[in-house]
């Protein structure tokens, strides 16, 4: 791999990552370098010491001339320093003139020791070799230079100098000045290679990092997009929602008005259907889903989502069977909106496309300890069936399998998308085993926590508004939501005041005294946050619902972190509202209600 990286640097990169590593060399070289000129520069005319012991007369004129060499050593550092010459060129030059000057001394003045000049010779290539750090070019002409010139030097003396030389240690120091270019350049590339390996990758790694960063910000926009038109859909679906429960509560005329209006709450159910379903699928890909862990009963879970198909079921003549495990625990751990989530896609797609035959949800017990137990799903039906091309593909966002598109059963493709990912924040992975015209079998398999305590079930007691005394301000830029809102309010009996933006809403709050606030959330010149802030710098206690077409859970936490009691998602129906009320308002038996208005929350509920 390394050996690739490095191939594949060298041919897509001449240029940029050499002089990445020029600098780099240098950098690593600097100290030895230095290290070495200054070494010179002290101990070379130091060495005069040793001609003196030695007995050789001239040791003083060798003094001189290497004390000159150091001078102009001194010279080539100084120019270093000044930032006139590289580390490098400095060593180089200061190795070049101790060639020159030490060969003028061996062809000028005897050597009485020829060992001992041998001994220092291969110490001095010993310490070279160990401090510089030089290019193949620069140690190689070192080499050459040195065996050249010592070689004239000495046999300008006699060729039996040369050869005397030589028998005292001399050939193995020419044999050492031989390997010296060889060891630096194996240096030279080890250093190399380490280097452009690891560029390499942190180039890699800095474009895979901007291609995430690219990643991530087309995700973001593409939630931020989602969340915007949500918002911008919900808004004003919400308005359509809410005229048509009220037109619902109304004494239509003829069945013809009644045919519309039904066909206009199907319409407005279907395109709410769709907009969750859209906005559940970015949730869960945006991480802003997190499984809830709430004790619950299956098999009523179970029960509840059969009564809600039966109709469905009887109409186009299915035979609706739910096999359930009669040994399963009364009480699981889990979430199971989300579980009964998984069961309506799945059961309702079999059902849409089923003609004739059965519908089947099978649940049976795999196994289980002391603490967990792991559940087996099947969904299966006797429906029109998959291709064996399509089901790679089926459980991909806005796909729909051809036989579906050719029999016209038009959808989203959103449903089982959502299933998938919401399985797999289960801990499962869901199974397809179909054939064109023989039905399909979708399967998965969950762990749960589970306990042999029996659930105890709370029933809620009946109660509603304390009537007149509450008064409500409903705060919303958008006057059908107000008009929705209000007529809900006026069906029970309470009194309200509007205000279309934030600062009418302060103004209003801080002149009359509210029991609830409805708080819009995204409204011009003052938003529903900061009417809110605004409310409860004041001091006030008095709760204050937020409206909104986000149902982001970030929202939400938003929302109520910021000073806001309780929140309600738009579109809602009136029974979402009425129980917004119960939470926050004083109540009381519905008993104690004149008989038209427990009829009018009967009939809203």
């Amino acid at each position: 791999m390394a050996a690739t990286i490095f191939q594949n640097a060298i041919k897509g990169d001449p240029h940029g990552l050499t002089n990445l590593w020029n600098e780099a060399f240098e950098a690593r070289a600097l100290w030895g370098n230095r290290i070495f000129c200054l070494t010179f520069l002290v101990c070379y005319p130091s060495t005069s010491i040793l001609y003196y012991l030695n007995g050789n007369p001239n040791y003083r004129s060798i003094f001189l001339i290497q004390l000159a060499c150091s001078g102009l050593v001194a010279g080539i550092i100084f120019l270093h320093f000044r930032g006139k010459l590289n580390s490098q060129h400095a060593s180089f030059y200061s190795r070049i003139l101790l060639i020159i000057f030490h060969s003028f001394i061996l062809a000028r003045f005897q050597t009485l020791y020829y060992y001992d000049l041998s001994i220092n010779l291969t110490l001095q290539l010993i310490f070279s070799i160990w401090v510089l750090h030089w290019k193949f070019s620069y140690a190689l002409i070192s080499s050459v230079a040195t065996i050249l010139f010592f070689s004239l030097a000495l046999y300008i003396k006699g060729a039996d100098v040369l050869v005397h030389f030589l028998k005292e240690g001399g050939f193995f120091y020419f044999l050492g000045q031989s390997v010296f270019p060889l060891v630096l350049q194996m240096r030279y590339n080890k250093q190399y290679r380490e280097f452009i390996y690891f560029n390499s990758l942190q180039r890699q790694n800095k474009e895979l990092e901007k291609q995430n960063q690219l990643a991530r910000e087309a995700m973001q926009a593409k939630s931020d997009f989602l969340s915007t038109m949500s918002h911008e859909i919900r808004t004003p679906l919400n308005g359509i929602v809410g005229v048509i429960h009220l037109m619902l509560q109304e004494e239509l005329r003829t069945d013809f008005q009644r045919e519309l209006v039904g066909t206009l709450k199907f319409s407005s159910d279907h395109l709410m259907a769709v907009v969750n379903d859209v906005l559940d699928f970015n949730k869960i890909n945006s991480n802003h889903v997190k499984l809830a862990r709430e004790p619950f009963d299956l098999y009523v879970l179970l029960k509840n989502l059969e009564k809600t198909f039966i109709p469905r079921a009887q109409e186009k003549g299915l035979n609706l069977i739910f096999d359930i495990d009669p040994a399963l625990p009364a009480q699981l751990t889990g979430d199971q909106v989300r579980l009964n989530q998984v069961f309506t896609n799945l059961i309702h797609n079999a059902v849409k496309f089923t003609e004739k035959g059965f519908v089947k949800l099978a649940v049976k017990e795999q196994k289980r300890d002391e603490t967990r137990i792991s559940l087996h799903f099947e969904i299966s039906d006797s429906g029109v069936g998959i291709a064996s091309e399509d089901q790679s593909s089926i459980f991909e966002i806005f796909i729909q399998s051809s036989s579906e598109a050719k029999r016209g059963n038009r959808g989203t493709g959103i449903g089982l998308a959502i299933t998938r990912e919401l399985l797999r924040l289960f801990g499962s992975e869901i199974k397809l085993e179909s054939e064109e015209g023989l039905g399909s079998n979708f399967s998965f398999d969950i762990e749960f926590d589970y306990s042999n305590q029996q659930l105890v079930v709370e029933k809620p007691a009946r109660v509603t508004v304390a009537i007149p005394d509450a008064r409500i301000l409903v705060v919303d830029d958008n006057a059908v939501n107000l008009l929705f809102a209000t007529n809900l309010l006026k069906k029970i009996g309470l009194q309200y005041d509007k205000a279309q933006n934030g600062c009418e809403a302060v103004e209003r709050f801080n002149n009359q005294h509210y029991d609830l606030v409805l708080m819009d959330l995204k409204m011009p010149v003052m938003n529903g946050f900061e009417a809110t802030q605004l409310i409860r710098a004041q001091g006030s206690t008095t709760p204050i619902v937020a409206l909104t077409a986000s149902a982001f859970t970030d929202e939400r936490d938003k929302a109520l972190a910021n000073g806001f009691s309780g929140y309600l998602a738009k579109p809602y129906v009136p029974g979402d509202l009425y129980d917004i009320l119960f939470t926050f308002l004083k109540t009381e038996d519905d008993s104690s209600l004149p008989k038209p208005q427990a009829q009018v929350l009967a009939q809203d509920h």
